[in-house]
């Protein structure tokens, strides 16, 4: 379905809030909507609150930080500040530069989960809390002191579902370090072998279900996904991969 530019005020196509609207009731999908600026900031929200049939709704928005996102959505766009808590996390990316340099690089600089017990200013009432956080002389994200003790709402929530999960913070964070290495894996082989193309979404899309399948193959086995296990399996399956020249 395509909407209505933004910059433009008449059309024959619908609105983007339009639009959004009409996605919701189109199925069981994921929902990412770009470039939020204008009415479908109110939308989004109303998605993001009804829970677009619990898959992830995200849009992305310009914002220098967690509290600068919080700004633009509530102040610039209008969306109440209670709906702004539909918000779970936000990820910052910035352009980062060495010293000396002119040359700029991209990078994701900060994980941010949004707390919901805040009244009006998030910043100075705690709902914002990091995850993750960029270290720029290492260039590369790091975990903080929340997320390695388990103070994340956000995925105790999700883990509070998973047979396994539950109450077991521990379990929980081993997956996590199993999937960043999952990853960085598929880095350090597209390098080795100067094969980019296994970074971009459709691999990467494979990737992510047979880890999933793998995933599922173990715990059906000895109970628990066994990072170690898991682990040797998919890189077995990505090798394999490589080697048949099927990226």
């Amino acid at each position: 379905m395509k909407v209505r530019g933004s910059l433009v005020k008449e059309s024959t196509e619908v609105g983007a809030d339009e639009g959004i609207r009409t996605s919701l009731r189109l199925g069981d999908s994921s929902l990412i909507i770009g470039e939020v600026r204008s009415l479908e900031a109110k939308a989004l929200y109303e998605a993001m609150r009804v829970g677009a049939l619990a898959n992830v709704v995200a849009g992305t928005i310009h914002g220098a930080s967690p509290y600068g996102v919080f700004d633009r959505v509530v102040n610039d766009l209008g969306v109440p500040a209670t709906s702004f808590k539909a918000t779970d996390c936000i990820i910052v990316a910035n352009p980062v530069r060495r010293a000396g340099s002119s040359k700029t690089h991209k990078r994701v600089i900060q994980l941010t989960e949004v707390r919901k017990h805040w009244l009006k200013d998030p910043e100075d009432e705690g709902g914002f809390v990091d995850l993750l956080k960029y270290n720029v002389d290492g260039d590369k994200l790091e975990p903080s002191e929340e997320l390695i003790n388990g103070d994340s709402q956000v995925i105790k929530a999700i883990a509070s579902g998973v047979k396994g999960w539950a109450g077991d913070w521990d379990a929980v964070y081993d997956n996590i370090l199993l999937r960043g290495k999952v990853k960085q894996e598929l880095v350090d082989v597209a390098n080795k072998n100067k094969i980019p193309k296994i970074l971009e979404a459709k691999f990467n899309s494979l990737s992510n279900n047979m880890f999933q399948y793998f995933s599922d193959r173990v715990s059906e086995e000895v109970g628990v996904p066994e990072s170690d296990r898991v682990f040797s399996l998919w890189q077995r399956w990505l090798m394999e991969r490589i080697r048949a020249k099927k990226f």
